[in-house]
């Protein structure tokens, strides 16, 4: 029998050794004599939940005011975190937002506060 623990360290193995040399997941299950249908069963059990967060404020950085019609330079150069938004859910709906600031991460939840 498998624990949770057996298999995370399994992933981070494979992570390590088995992608850099371009070996699939099934071969290294079979190398390691390890069945892949339950490694794959506790791979999408595990990897696919919604993960809850919550944010409270502004990072320092992004505490003083700014003009939304100003232009700002690139976000590699101005040091502001850019943020990725990826939600999947299960009935099919899709939301990603790119290259969010912290105001439009805020303006995105509470659309989707609105819309529960």
């Amino acid at each position: 029998m498998y624990s949770n623990s057996d298999f995370e360290r399994f992933f981070i193995r494979y992570k390590a050794e088995a992608v850099p040399a371009g070996e699939s997941m099934q071969n290294f299950c079979f190398r390691n004599k390890l069945p892949y249908n339950l490694f794959e069963k506790w791979y999408k059990d595990t990897r696919h939940k919604l993960v809850p967060v919550h944010v409270d404020g502004a990072p320092a950085i992004l505490t003083e005011s700014t003009s939304e019609n100003e232009v700002s330079p690139s976000p590699q150069s101005s040091g502001i975190p850019r943020i990725m938004v990826d939600i999947r859910m299960t009935n099919g709906i899709h939301i990603q937002q790119r290259n969010l600031s912290y105001d439009g991460l805020k303006r995105l939840v509470e659309k989707l506060k609105a819309l529960c």
